[in-house]
């Protein structure tokens, strides 16, 4: 979690009103950097964990009926937090299920002190830039050549969730979170060569 100079937020909530308030206070928070991303469905939000660094997911308890954060987490067999977005009094066994809650009436400092606890204990984790797996590279190459996840799986016989876990192994080995900055590496690293790589 927290893997680069950017904390990655999902904000999982049905109302514009809701979700574009939170989504906007999450941008500017001082002293952080924040890239947010709103879902309003649950496949959206799986889709999303599933094929970009999610570090924090902030979604209201009610998100597709009754929302299950132990179910979120064994689906996508990913590591992130879970914030309940907290617009009445949460009780107690629901507030249990998060990792915290993000109230609609916490000021700018709270909202980052919040946040800031969540990523805790990631600064200590080890930055040293683990290497890649052959067929790690042979996934980069593929991606940066403009093939989808589920072509890839075709082409070297994997499951697309397979080929999901490798890119986000990639992104937490490289530290790299966008397709350009995957495409700089393949070349600088000579995986491809400059022709191979798909322009549009």
């Amino acid at each position: 979690m927290c893997r680069d100079e950017k904390i990655h937020i999902a904000v999982a909530e049905t109302s514009p009103i809701v979700s574009s308030g939170i989504s906007y206070c999450l941008r500017r928070l001082p002293g952080l950097q924040v890239h947010v991303v709103e879902v309003n469905t649950y496949l959206d939000l799986v889709d999303c964990i599933s094929t970009s660094p999610i570090d924090v997911v902030v979604v209201n308890p009610t998100f597709g009926g009754v929302f299950d954060p132990s179910a979120l987490r064994s689906q996508v067999n990913y590591d992130f937090k879970i914030m309940a977005i907290e617009i009445g009094v949460l009780d107690r066994q629901t507030r249990s299920l998060y990792d915290d809650a993000l109230s609609i009436v916490d000021d700018m400092t709270t909202m980052v002190s919040k946040i800031k606890n969540l990523c805790k204990g990631d600064e200590d984790k080890p930055s040293d830039k683990e290497p890649l797996s052959q067929r790690e590279k042979e996934i980069i190459k593929l991606l940066v050549k403009g093939l989808t996840n589920k072509e890839i799986a075709d082409q070297l016989c994997l499951s697309v969730y397979t080929v999901n876990t490798h890119r986000r192994n990639i992104s937490n080995k490289l530290q790299i979170h966008s397709a350009t900055g995957l495409t700089i590496y393949a070349i600088v690293n000579q995986l491809v060569d400059l022709s191979e790589i798909s322009l549009g």
